[in-house]
């Protein structure tokens, strides 16, 4: 995958966690794609955000600092749905 592709499935990701939200808040399901599901399994795993990028950075084609950030805000967003 492509450092676009991942930026692409991470913007993806955050718009479909943002959808998730609404059906999360009245007991629905949690809709994510497949990179915000590698960091969501990393996260529940108890892997920290350093870790979880090392691990995209492994898969795909972005930085690490990229892979941080995105990481980083991924989890502030679960955190901030409770999760």
């Amino acid at each position: 995958m492509t450092r676009r592709d991942f930026l692409k499935g991470f913007v993806g990701m955050l718009a479909l966690l943002s959808f998730g939200k609404l059906f999360a808040s009245k007991g629905g399901e949690l809709v994510l794609n497949e990179t915000g599901m590698r960091v969501y399994r990393g996260y529940l795993s108890g892997r920290n955000a350093e870790q979880i990028a090392s691990d995209l950075v492994a898969e795909y084609e972005v930085s690490y600092e990229t892979a941080l950030r995105d990481t980083k805000e991924f989890i502030r967003t679960l955190r901030s749905m409770g999760i």
